[in-house]
C-alpha cells in the first residue's frame, strides 16, 4: 500500500511540475522569444531543485514550446519633443495630444472628454486600470 501511494504521489508531482508554462498556458505555444515568465521559470526551477530529471524535462518543454515567455505587449513612450509640443504653460492640450497619439498609434481618438492623469505609483495604475474606459489616457 505505501509503494503504492509513493508511486502515485510521484507521478502526480511529476505531471505537475513537468511543464508548468505548456499546462498553465497553453495559449502561448508557438512563441519564440520573449521576456521570461518569472512565475513559470520559478515553477520550472522547484522541479529542478527537488526533481531533477523532471526539472530539466519542464524547462525543455516549456523552451521548446515557447509557454515559458510572456506574452508580446505593445508600448509606447512620448519624447521629450512630443511631451513638450501637447503642454503649453504646464498643461495638456488635448488637441495636440490626440493628434500626437493618433499619429504614433493610428488610432482615432473621438472628441468625447478626455482624461489626462499623472501615475506615481503602481497601485494607482492598478486602481486605473479598474476603472479603465476608451476615454481615459494615462501619462506619468
Amino acid at each position: 500500500m505505501k509503494k503504492l501511494m509513493a508511486m502515485m504521489i510521484s507521478t502526480g508531482l511529476i505531471l505537475n511540475l513537468t511543464a508548468c508554462g505548456t499546462i498553465l498556458h497553453p495559449e502561448r505555444k508557438g512563441q519564440s522569444s520573449g521576456r521570461l515568465d518569472a512565475g513559470i521559470v520559478l515553477l520550472d526551477a522547484v522541479g529542478l531543485l527537488f526533481f531533477f530529471v523532471p526539472g530539466v524535462i519542464a524547462f525543455a518543454v516549456d523552451f521548446s514550446n515557447g509557454t515559458i515567455y510572456l506574452p508580446d505587449g505593445y508600448t509606447q513612450q512620448l519624447t521629450e519633443d512630443e511631451l513638450e509640443s501637447v503642454t503649453t504653460n504646464g498643461k495638456v492640450d488635448e488637441q495636440k495630444l490626440k493628434a500626437v497619439i493618433g499619429n504614433k498609434t493610428a488610432l482615432n481618438i473621438p472628441d468625447e472628454p478626455l482624461t489626462v492623469t499623472s501615475l506615481n505609483d503602481a497601485s494607482h495604475i492598478a486602481s486605473l486600470l479598474k476603472t479603465y474606459s476608451p476615454q481615459l489616457i494615462a501619462m506619468q
